[in-house]
């Protein structure tokens, strides 16, 4: 068995990000991921200018842009004959999660392949355990995903696909919004596009015969009071229209890394960093979540969520994606 001061729960992008702050902190952190990296991940491939900010707070842009990470520039979305053409204001990224994933966790303490199927509380922390090893902390952070089972979240009966095509788009994040959903395509490293695509539970199937198209679900935005510091799609999805879903991760992990070292250092009860990370996550991110369940809702009234999208000036719609 081995002691640390944080053990995180997953080492996606909200773990890595979490656990190499930590480690710049001067914390000892480990993060227990249940895969090996590289892998490939039901994700969007946009990356938002503020996620591309977030990559250079944690010193690994200019890694990501040598692995061949595209510029993208504007959005292009489509509704039934309704198109808009959104330039961004400052330029986001094109990059796959089996590429960028696997640069946020390198050189980092991260036990791969190391899948955590309890949790316990103890006087002095949490005891977490899995096939073949046992650790102990005084701080436990759960980036284990929309799937994990440790931070309890609202389901939504839908569900996510996700697969690469031969060929660019170019700098233009394309985004459709069609009868069964939603989702979009953008240019990737390799000379290959991304697509994903947020699909209802009832039309799923017809979806499925593409090779290699991974599938995700069932997707959970709304989560349900917990005992964990939760990051990421652990603490709820960002609906993926705003297209922040890798800046939310990355964000979230090092806003917790940065509350719970400062915690340790103050010798701070647990719960009192979790509600500062809570409230401080909320006031971050409630006005995206809020737009995320307002566009669900519209969706609803196709012509008038058509009409929206047509009389909608720009720079609003350029707040969704920065």
């Amino acid at each position: 068995m081995t002691t640390h001061d944080v053990i995180i729960i997953g080492a996606s992008l909200a773990g890595s990000a979490c656990a190499r702050e930590l480690e710049r902190s001067g914390i000892d952190a480990v993060a227990f991921e249940r895969d090996r990296f590289p892998r490939a991940k039901v994700c969007g491939g946009f990356l938002s200018p503020g996620g591309v900010e977030c990559l250079a707070r944690l010193g690994v842009l200019g890694d990501v842009r040598a692995a061949g990470a595209v510029d993208v520039a504007s959005a292009r979305v489509r509704m039934d004959s309704v198109e808009v053409r959104i330039p961004f204001e400052r330029v986001g990224l094109g990059i796959s999660r089996r590429c960028l994933d696997q640069i946020v966790a390198s050189g980092i303490h991260i036990s791969q392949q190391c899948a955590v199927t309890q949790v316990d509380r103890i006087d002095n922390g949490f005891r977490v355990k899995g096939p073949g090893f046992e650790a102990t902390c005084s701080v436990l952070v759960d980036a284990a995903g929309k799937l994990g089972r440790f931070t309890r979240r609202r389901p939504a009966h839908e569900f996510g696909i996700q697969y690469t095509e031969a060929g660019t788009r170019g700098s233009v994040l394309d985004f459709w919004f069609f009868e069964d959903g939603y989702g979009g395509a953008v240019s990737i490293e390799g000379g290959r596009s991304n697509h994903c695509f947020l699909i209802n539970k009832d039309k799923l199937p017809k979806y499925l015969n593409r090779p290699e198209c991974l599938v995700t679900g069932p997707l959970a935005y709304d989560p349900l009071p917990g005992d964990y510091i939760a990051v990421g799609d652990a603490a709820g999805m960002l609906d993926p229209f705003c297209g922040e879903g890798m800046r939310h991760a990355l964000d979230t992990g090092m806003l917790a890394a940065k509350i719970v070292a400062k915690g340790i250092r103050a010798g701070t009860a647990y719960e009192e960093m979790r509600r500062e990370y809570e409230w401080e996550h909320n006031r971050r991110w409630s006005r995206k979540r809020a737009i995320g369940a307002g566009m669900r809702e519209a969706l609803r009234h196709r012509k008038l969520f058509r009409t929206g999208l047509r009389l909608a000036p720009v720079r609003w719609l350029n707040r969704i994606w920065d």
